[in-house]
């Protein structure tokens, strides 16, 4: 069986930085204005599970000088997102072609919190998630390609695989996957790829 896996983030759902820094910029108390709107490390611990939503949001707000609730944290990160139609439509045919679809995302609960208030129905279609704050790691560590793999008790030549991040990419490809870059340059010829491999 062949599986059709796909990244969330710049594939099935845009956000754009600038947005969400718009965002801290108007909230914080900060007297001197933000020059990013993420924390990496931050990102890195609650994105892996090793912090709690409830955590994240405390330092968040005391590193950006905000005061922001995780509803709030949700509402802000709803408002960023916007659907990725390239990415949508191909995520549908494969559904419609009765192809196994699962995702593979470096993301945090609230972050789904968020997609799910925007798009009730983003996941339908679905046949697992492989989620990096369930997980304990994020891509591109081996190990998250490793876990994708003995779930789906399969090998990487089975797996089609689209992500919008090189590093990402090559890290699927060095498991076997066929792993292709996912930005709007190159839609047509992944399509025409995931066609082809799947043979619809």
């Amino acid at each position: 069986m062949k599986f059709f896996l796909f990244d969330i983030g710049n594939v099935l759902a845009d956000f754009d930085e600038r947005d969400l820094l718009a965002s801290v910029v108007q909230s914080t108390s900060h007297p001197r204005p933000q020059a990013t709107a993420r924390e990496p490390e931050l990102d890195d611990l609650v994105e892996k599970g090793l912090i709690s939503d409830e955590e994240y949001v405390i330092r968040l707000n005391e590193s950006k000088g905000l005061a922001w609730s995780i509803d709030q944290l949700t509402e802000v990160w709803a408002q960023v997102f916007t659907l990725n139609e390239a990415g949508r439509n191909l995520f549908e045919e494969a559904v419609q072609a009765g192809v196994p679809v699962y995702l593979l995302s470096n993301i945090a609960q609230f972050h789904i919190h968020a997609i799910e208030r925007n798009w009730p129905w983003f996941f339908e279609g679905v046949n697992g998630l492989f989620l990096s704050y369930q997980i304990g790691e994020r891509k591109p560590h081996p190990d998250i390609y490793r876990h994708v793999l003995d779930a789906l008790d399969t090998k990487g030549s089975q797996c089609f695989f689209v992500d919008d991040l090189p590093d990402n990419i090559e890290a699927a490809r060095a498991v076997g996957m066929h792993a292709h870059h996912y930005i709007p340059e190159n839609h047509g010829a992944v399509r025409e790829a995931a066609r082809a491999f799947f043979d619809w």
